[in-house]
């Protein structure tokens, strides 16, 4: 998951910030974030999704809770979900509680394709007839349209 292009970084009264080129802001950069960013920018440059398809920390209610999901992806032909993506610091272990948190958004959002990472891990899952399926990476933009 390596990036063609550097970030962009600023200093605000002492705090750095990384802008975010889906929310157009700049954003606190935490390390949740740099795995965020890197992995936008892995999504942009090497899978080819267009920014217009990418919606980034929107909210979505689970039963009457509100929560937040990090990236998703969306199907240009319907607007439906096409990917989910959890992301985590580096020093946090993708776990039972990891899959718990992105099945539950997928609940609500009924992806094809779900990712969990921290930057140093990445979980990817291809929906099936009847079950979700480990798979080594994501295949390109299109070619996860074209499967539809």
């Amino acid at each position: 998951m390596e990036a063609k292009s550097s970030f962009r970084i600023r200093n605000v009264n002492g705090k750095k910030e990384i802008y975010d080129v889906v929310r157009r802001v700049f954003v606190a950069l935490t390390q949740e974030e740099m795995v965020r960013q890197a992995y936008l920018k892995y999504l942009i440059e090497e899978i080819e999704v267009p920014i217009i398809a990418i919606s980034v920390e929107k909210q979505v209610i689970y039963n009457s809770m509100h929560k937040r999901y990090d990236i998703v992806v969306a199907n240009p032909r319907d607007g439906s979900t096409l990917l989910i993506v959890e992301c985590k610091a580096e020093t946090v272990r993708l776990d039972e509680s990891s899959l718990y948190q992105i099945a539950m958004y997928n609940s609500k959002l009924n992806s094809k394709y779900l990712v969990l990472l921290n930057g140093k891990q990445q979980i990817v899952l291809k929906k099936t007839a009847t079950k979700y399926e480990l798979i080594d990476s994501l295949p390109n933009y299109s070619d996860m349209i074209s499967q539809e």
